[in-house]
């Protein structure tokens, strides 16, 4: 068994993680077969070793064996990764952060095609970051890459849970043009707009606390990397919220709606 330093144990880790990360969907390739293979060449380089292997000793032999993705099968790369792949790769590695950066920068500046190049920079942002074994292989392109997955994660979040809203008030105003409606609702414009507007957000943010209860992995994923925190105990807090919101919210307008509008119809 070879006696590695922290520093090269890291190293080996991170080469044998990246490895399968390039290898992950492939069907012809054995991923455990091939970091046997890469563990026991390493073993024999250095089976008189009587010392520490130290980091440097042990990344000469890395840089012989080649990179973690030579065993990628070609026919077996999606064309879309191979694209990914090939602007990681080669003696300017910044340029999937450049592009990324890139399309974010002229998507704010040419606001017409905002709705084109900030998902575009998005989408660049986030497949870069799933090829990654990690994001210290990023090393300092993550800064770029943030920027993207800052300002699209924020959309999501902002639609997801606000965008409930809008759909609330669009629907309280097509509620309201209706007769029967006001004759039922019995109460004022703004009471009405304003309750079933909150309540269409809170059942919204139910049914989404609902969901990541049962799949807390999803929220993770559509926030990756910054809802890595996010578990079932924070989707129960949310499904709790909602569902409280929602309560009050009803109990309020049905106390409005029976108590103090039906008084106010019999003065």
């Amino acid at each position: 068994m070879m006696n590695l330093s922290d520093r090269a144990k890291k190293c080996l880790d991170g080469y044998l993680q990246q490895m399968r990360t390039y290898l992950r969907g492939c069907k012809t390739v054995d991923a455990d077969e091939i970091e046997r293979n890469v563990i026991e060449h390493i073993e024999s380089e250095f089976e008189s070793a009587t010392a520490v292997v130290s980091f440097e000793e042990l990344d000469v032999v890395l840089q012989r064996l080649g990179s973690p993705r030579q065993w990628i099968p070609e026919e077996e790369i999606p064309w879309w990764r191979k694209t990914i792949l090939r602007l990681r790769t080669g003696p300017e590695d910044w340029r999937l952060a450049y592009l990324s950066f890139g399309l974010l920068i002229l998507g704010f500046l040419i606001l017409p095609f905002s709705i084109v190049l900030l998902p575009a920079s998005f989408i660049i942002a986030r497949a870069a970051l799933s090829e990654a074994a990690d994001s210290s292989e990023l090393k300092s392109q993550k800064w770029l890459f943030y920027l993207s997955l800052i300002v699209g994660c924020s959309v999501i979040a902002f639609i997801l849970f606000f965008g409930p809203k809008v759909v609330g008030v669009y629907l309280a105003d097509a509620l309201w043009d209706l007769a029967w409606v006001r004759r039922i609702a019995h109460m004022g414009t703004v009471v009405f707009s304003a309750g079933l507007t909150v309540s269409v957000t809170a059942l919204s943010w139910f049914i989404l606390g609902v969901v990541f209860c049962k799949w807390p992995g999803l929220a993770r994923n559509i926030f990756k990397p910054f809802a890595d925190w996010f578990n079932r105990k924070h989707a129960i807090i949310l499904t709790c919220v909602g569902f409280a919101l929602l309560i009050l919210t009803l109990a309020v307008v049905v106390y409005l709606r029976f108590v103090v509008f039906s008084g106010l119809s019999g003065v």
